[in-house]
């Protein structure tokens, strides 16, 4: 059994999916959906790692700039604040979808550190088109369509809250302003970028930044681990290692998004590899 790792990082950590698993096991996910989220692909990362979902570390650490996105991942080190979101998601029960999401739009950017806001980004994120945020507009779900099918409601909301697990995280606002010195041995770094030729966040960061900051974590200590489109040329070219793990996604297939590969570029050997399908022509 590989050893609980001391430090868990997700540099640009949107919902923060992959340490929901590492904590909570192969079933955590994030209470509300994200575009981008890797959920559906994070058995095979933590096996990339040598981790395993469910055994958790000791401390996480978690970069957002997304002031929406953050305050959910400041509600799950606090189990207080994510039982008065939930009561508050639920009160909302008996509200038009529509008029509900307009009015929760119209307060404007989130605000980090209070419940209210936690439920009010939740029901942004649940209703918005794609799961993109308010920004990209409003796309009623199941409950609306007639399909009745849909767990984005308020009191569907309010359960998956209630039943997030709670992780012993730090969070900061942008990973470029961290400088990582003598981490402990064990750490791991973990980044999912927006990717490159597609559509990302407004919060974009240039693949000249990633490389940067995977070399910035790298020298600090830590076995350093990237998502992408693609293997990652500048590190490979340097000896880093790359996975495609486009096989083993879990769930639901991507219908938002340009692209449909996935690759890890890591800076240690493999722990795990998918199996090769031989052709049988």
């Amino acid at each position: 059994m590989a050893a609980v790792a001391p430090l868990f990082v997700e540099l640009c950590a949107g919902l923060a999916s992959l340490s929901l698993v590492l904590q909570g096991g192969r079933y955590a996910r994030p209470p509300v959906s994200r575009m981008g989220n890797k959920h559906g692909y994070a058995l095979p990362i933590l096996h990339v790692m040598g981790l395993r979902a469910g055994q958790g570390a000791e401390r996480y650490l978690w970069c957002e700039p997304d002031p929406g996105c953050r305050a959910l991942l400041h509600a799950y080190t606090d189990r207080e604040v994510m039982q008065e979101a939930a009561r508050i998601i639920r009160s909302w029960s008996d509200e038009e979808p529509r008029a509900l999401w307009e009015r929760l739009r119209a307060e404007g950017e989130i605000r980090v550190g209070e419940p209210r806001e936690v439920a009010r980004e939740s029901w942004l994120l649940a209703r918005s088109f794609a799961f993109k945020g308010p920004s990209a507009g409003y796309m009623p779900r199941g409950d609306e369509d007639g399909s009745g099918r849909s767990v984005n409601t308020p009191r569907g909301l309010a359960r998956k809250w209630q039943t997030t697990p709670t992780l012993p995280a730090s969070v900061a606002p942008d990973a470029r302003d961290l400088a990582p010195v003598d981490l402990p041995p064990g750490t791991v770094a973990y980044l999912d970028p927006p990717y490159l030729g597609t559509t990302g966040y407004a919060s974009d960061l240039p693949r000249a930044a990633v490389v940067d900051l995977a070399h910035c974590w790298h020298a600090a200590g830590a076995r350093v681990y990237i998502s992408e489109a693609e293997p990652l040329p500048e590190l490979t070219a340097e000896g880093w290692h790359a996975v495609e793990i486009t096989s083993q996604r879990r769930g639901q297939k991507r219908t938002f998004s340009k692209q449909q590969r996935e690759w890890l570029t890591c800076s240690h050997p493999p722990a795990w590899t998918p199996p090769v399908q031989r052709s049988l022509f």
